[in-house]
């Protein structure tokens, strides 16, 4: 004689009461798609302009804040991904590899403009008649100091002796991007000694500082 299989009781009738029924907010959250990733939105379009910017002249330092914004939004952007908060994975690597390309390419123009760049494009110490731009480093110190003048890839060094007047330094350039340094430090460091240093383009003071036992002063010139 023929049984029927017997298979489990379904869950609802095992348990003794029926599973909760879905609420209509429960199903609109499932079926809701993430929300837009602003911040991702964002940090692209600064990686962007730090790309375009990085290859004006005279505005190219600008490169490095937007981008630097521009990669903690990028990041924070795959954060919110990763949480499940917002959406727009894809467009958050795209701005985070934007940003990191907009950094690497600021640091090349640098480290060429430096390092690389030579004749009519690089920096002349001492100050050769005919180029566009002039460069005049200015250091006073009461109880003369040691001082160390130029680009990161060039450097003079020379005496500046006791005096209020300012000793200066020469240098010109034709066009490229530099970073000019200015270092002035006590040579007796016994002695309280009352430093200051300058740095002029075109008679334009683009930097200056002060110290009692050393003046250090830079500028970002183009």
């Amino acid at each position: 004689m023929m049984t029927d299989p017997q298979y489990p009781p379904p869950t609802a009738a095992r348990h003794g009461r029926p599973a909760p029924p879905v609420t209509a907010t429960e199903r609109r959250q499932a079926n809701a798609k993430p929300g837009r990733n602003i911040l991702a939105i964002v940090g692209l379009l600064l990686g962007v302009a730090a790309l375009v910017v990085t290859f004006v002249p005279d505005v190219e330092f600008v490169a490095w804040p937007l981008a630097g914004i521009g990669l903690v939004l990028a990041i924070a952007g795959l954060v919110q991904v990763k949480k499940g908060t917002v959406g727009d994975r894809g467009l958050a690597i795209t701005a985070l590899v934007a940003t990191i390309a907009a950094l690497l390419t600021a640091a090349g123009m640098l480290l060429y403009s430096t390092f690389l760049s030579g004749g009519e494009s690089g920096l002349h110490m001492p100050a050769a008649s005919g180029d566009k731009h002039t460069v005049t480093f200015q250091v006073t110190s009461a109880g003369g100091a040691t001082v160390r003048y130029g680009s990161l890839s060039d450097q003079r060094t020379e005496n500046a002796p006791a005096s209020t007047d300012a000793w200066e330094g020469g240098a010109s350039y034709n066009n490229g991007s530099y970073l000019l340094t200015l270092t002035a430090d006590t040579r007796n460091s016994n002695m309280t000694n009352e430093i200051s240093c300058a740095i002029l383009v075109d008679g334009k003071k683009v930097a200056e500082n002060s110290g009692t036992t050393i003046a250090l002063c830079t500028a970002n010139v183009s």
